[in-house]
């Protein structure tokens, strides 16, 4: 024998106690071998716990005969639904699909998946007037930011084109005004070294200084043109810059406008593109419609339910308000069946817990409190006493 076989071997053992111990627990054992009957307390209480008993059973039977009533009552409603002729029978069924349909609208209502939440719709509802137009207002307010930026971003191009052209002037001005001046030093030492040359050597230098007084002249009337010619240039793209100053004022003050338009209509709608507040509006309006279907759905539910159960109840049905909760069974016959088949299968558990109760618990203490009188006449009269006190007292 392996170890698994050894562990089987417990299981069946222990699955076996498992039973005796619930087969012990059903039954009720009746015994007077540990009993003083001779001795007062002992005899009133052994007797006290079979009236007990009793009274455990009898609560018990009338908490099970309600209970045995209502299904059996159920079952005899569907006969009675059964045996309706056909004419009946059809409007009890027309009634009955038209409940059916009400509840698939529903459920297909709960299970949607654009659903839009509570909130949601609560917050749609109060601006549906408007939502349409403010929609429209913060597309173009949209467009016309990006027209805005793109305006912005072309200025900032000349801005800094012009502030890049305005340095080179001012580099250019500098610049001729110093070779100016280093012409001028270079053209007084090459004069004052041809003197000398002149002086000292006696050498002959009227043509050197007339060339050298000519490039110097022709040098210094170019830089000269030059330099007025930047400056005037200069004016202009400075009259350029304040000009652009002033226009990208003109359109920085527009943007700022439309954004704080767009970001006051994202706040009033609570959304944060115009895309989205149209979606919102749409599924707004899908919202709603289907919240018209359900609720529609609902009265018409509501009037069909009232007249399924004043149908029945003029058929003779004793419970007609439960068939609003298995309403398929009156179409269905498979459904029917399966009903019909649990209330039998309640009913007979129901009789088995009657019986038991009625037999096995009330029957065998009220036997042994009649075999008790029997073999202690003596205690006869006292037994009586006990058992009308527990039937005054139950009932």
């Amino acid at each position: 024998m392996g170890f698994l076989d050894i562990f089987s071997n417990n299981s069946r053992d222990e699955d076996w106690a498992e039973q005796t111990r619930l087969q012990d627990w059903n039954d009720i054992v009746y015994t007077r071998k540990d009993v003083d009957m001779d001795d007062p307390v002992q005899r009133r209480e052994y007797i006290g716990s079979c009236l007990l008993q009793m009274q455990e059973a009898a609560r018990e039977l009338d908490a099970l005969e309600y209970e045995y009533n209502d299904v059996t009552s159920h079952l005899r409603d569907m006969e009675e639904i059964d045996a309706l002729p056909p004419e009946q029978r059809a409007e009890i069924n027309d009634c009955a699909q038209k409940i059916l349909d009400s509840q698939v609208t529903q459920e297909k209502f709960g299970k949607r998946k654009s659903k839009m939440t509570d909130a949601e719709f609560e917050h749609m509802e109060r601006l549906q007037h408007d939502a349409k137009s403010g929609a429209s207002k913060l597309a173009e307010a949209e467009v016309y930011q990006k027209k805005i930026r793109n305006d912005l971003k072309r200025l900032d191009s000349e801005h800094q084109a012009y502030e890049y052209q305005e340095e080179e002037l001012l580099a250019t001005i500098e610049n001729t005004k110093k070779l100016i001046i280093a012409i001028g030093v270079a053209l007084v030492v090459i004069l004052v070294f041809l003197l000398i040359l002149q002086i000292g050597l006696k050498l002959n230098v009227i043509y050197g200084i007339m060339v050298t007084v000519l490039l110097a002249a022709i040098a210094i009337t170019v830089l000269y043109v030059q330099n007025s010619n930047a400056a005037v240039e200069l004016k202009t793209v400075t009259k350029s810059i304040s000009r652009l100053i002033m226009l990208q004022n003109q359109v920085k003050i527009r943007y700022v406008n439309n954004t704080n338009l767009i970001d006051y209509l994202c706040i009033k709608y609570g959304v944060n593109t115009s895309s989205e507040l149209t979606d919102l509006y749409e599924r707004y309006e899908q919202e709603k419609k289907e919240r018209a279907r359900f609720e529609d759905a609902r009265k018409l539910l509501d009037s069909n339910e009232k007249d399924l159960i004043y149908m029945l109840r003029h058929y003779r049905v004793k419970d007609p308000d439960i068939w609003i909760h298995q309403v398929e069974a009156l179409l269905n016959h498979n459904e029917e069946v399966e009903i019909r088949h649990s209330l039998n299968v309640q009913r007979q558990s129901l009789r088995k817990r009657m019986e038991y109760n009625r037999d096995v618990v009330a029957g065998n203490a009220k036997l042994e409190i009649e075999d008790m009188a029997r073999q202690y006449p003596k205690y006869t009269q006292e037994i009586l006493d006990m058992v009308s006190k527990y039937e005054d007292k139950y009932e």
